[in-house]
């Protein structure tokens, strides 16, 4: 019976050996659904091939194994979270103790959004209508803006705006 519950499955060109009691812990993913009908089993081999990162499954495999998911942080997030979608998984299953570092990317990604929505080429946008675009208006109109949230749009046009000022020219 161990054997029959045995299963593998060569990711990237790595081979994990694991239970299938163990996929199906977490219901309605990917790895839960396995069946030998599928395409990407291998009869010969008796392997499941998945042409996906090896080193972001391995953190997927211990998620079904202790029920923990952690970042690897060898990886960007964005990949991370195309694998977690792909493996049917929630990225906000990410443990606490990764979450901090596995986040960043989505601030960033929102912080970019933001500032795309800053045409360079218009004029310059109010003091308050940069506060509305960061998310702090309430703080600016309240007069409550921190050192960080009156400083982060200058650092942006200091590094992404070549013409915004003399400093900005002579980071170039």
């Amino acid at each position: 019976m161990d054997g029959e519950n045995r299963i593998i499955l060569n990711v990237g060109g790595i081979r994990y050996e694991t239970y299938r009691t163990t996929l199906k812990k977490i219901p309605a993913t990917r790895l839960s659904r396995l069946t030998e009908a599928l395409a990407n089993y291998d009869p010969i081999l008796n392997e499941y091939f998945f042409d996906r990162h090896p080193g972001v499954f391995a953190q997927v495999l211990n998620y079904y194994r202790t029920g923990k998911l952690h970042y690897p942080t060898n990886v960007c997030g964005p990949l991370f979270e195309e694998e977690l979608e792909f493996w049917g998984l929630d990225s906000n299953q990410v443990e606490p103790c990764c979450w901090s570092t596995y986040s960043i990317h989505r601030d960033t990604q929102t912080t970019l959004a933001i500032l795309d929505k800053l045409d360079i080429d218009a004029e310059r946008p109010s003091a308050e209508e940069v506060a509305r675009l960061f998310g702090y208006e309430e703080d600016y109109l309240a007069g409550n803006l921190s050192a960080w949230q009156r400083l982060k749009p200058k650092v942006w046009s200091l590094f992404d705006e070549p013409y915004s000022s003399t400093g900005a020219k002579i980071s170039q």
